[in-house]
């Protein structure tokens, strides 16, 4: 029997235009309440558990309110913290190989093993400084999808996610309500990585009244 829980979390996502299944929407369920658990220990999330719905797995979600020519089989999620936008893709996305990248060691490893357990196969984790790792072989222009959530201004940012695009992939960055002002000054940025702004796409979180914007960011095909 479905759960009012499961119910809210694919109404939400119905909200936003996704089409979300019982079996995956109790996968995320369980999720967080794995989270809610190791959070009492390790003080992986701020996020209290009767607000990670909206605030984690559906703001995470939001994401895939952008279409893409071709789904992503390679997405990497810069700073997920708890597993955030990462493992909601990954779980929605199941094609795709979804890599973690995190500097912090307890959160990147919690967010792998938990997925797993919770039936969420499809996920690599990766300790490491996005600056370090954009260096590795294996990682630099390798990914269809780069995502980022709640980690740092614009200038910063498209500095860290950018290297990682695949030739003619796609970058989106989450972002509040301060996202014009983030976008001064990146100009100069954009081009030395031979990407431009295609889109910002403002959403509201369902159950809520706050808006993101979504800014998406396309590479230049060579």
């Amino acid at each position: 029997m479905m759960t009012d829980e499961t119910h809210v979390l694919i109404q939400g996502a119905h909200e936003l235009g996704i089409t979300l299944d019982e079996t995956t929407a109790q996968k995320l369920i369980m999720y967080l309440d794995q989270l809610e658990l190791a959070n009492k220990r390790f003080n992986i999330t701020r996020i209290s558990r009767s607000d990670a719905l909206s605030l984690h797995v559906l703001d995470s979600l939001t994401a895939l309110c952008i279409p893409f020519e071709n789904q992503p089989d390679s997405i990497l999620d810069i700073g997920t913290g708890g597993g955030f936008p990462g493992v909601p893709l990954a779980a929605l996305i199941p094609t795709a190989q979804v890599t973690l990248l995190d500097s912090t060691l307890k959160k990147v490893t919690f967010a792998h093993n938990t997925a797993e357990v919770c039936g969420i196969h499809n996920i690599q984790a990766v300790h490491e400084r996005a600056e370090v790792y954009a260096k590795h072989p294996s990682a630099k222009g390798s990914f269809d999808l780069v995502v980022s959530r709640a980690v740092a201004e614009c200038k910063t940012l498209f500095k860290w996610m950018l290297p990682f695009v695949k030739s003619g992939g796609t970058a989106i960055a989450l972002k509040g309500s301060n996202v014009e002002d983030e976008l001064r000054g990146t100009a100069g940025i954009l081009e030395r990585n031979s990407a431009h702004i295609t889109n910002i796409h403002p959403v509201t979180l369902p159950n809520t009244d706050i808006e993101r914007f979504l800014v998406v960011l396309k590479k230049t095909s060579s």
